[in-house]
C-alpha cells in the first residue's frame, strides 16, 4: 500500500452509507467544527447502545413470560405498599 493510499483509509473500517447521510453528516460537522469521522462516532456510539439495551430488555422480557411467574403492576405495588392514595 503507498503512503497515499494509507492516508485516505480509515484506519479501523468504513460504512457504507447513503449520499444524503453524509451530506447531512458534513453539514453538522461543520457547524460543530468536528470531522466526519468524530461525528459519526459520537452519534453512533449512544444509538448503539440504546439499540443494544433494547434487545437486550426484549430477551429479558421473553426469558420472563416463557418461565411462567407472575407479574406485579405497579398499581397493586402501590396498593400493598399503601401509595395509592
Amino acid at each position: 500500500m503507498t503512503a497515499s493510499a494509507a492516508k485516505q483509509t480509515p484506519p479501523y473500517g468504513a460504512v457504507a452509507l447513503r449520499k444524503e447521510v453524509i451530506e447531512e453528516l458534513d453539514r453538522v460537522a461543520s457547524k460543530l467544527g468536528l470531522s466526519r469521522d468524530e461525528l459519526a462516532e459520537k452519534a453512533m456510539l449512544p444509538a448503539l447502545e440504546d439499540i443494544d439495551d433494547q434487545y437486550e430488555a426484549e430477551v429479558a422480557l421473553k426469558e420472563w413470560h416463557a418461565s411462567g411467574r407472575e407479574a406485579v403492576s405497579l398499581e397493586d405495588v402501590e396498593k400493598r405498599l399503601g401509595l395509592d392514595r
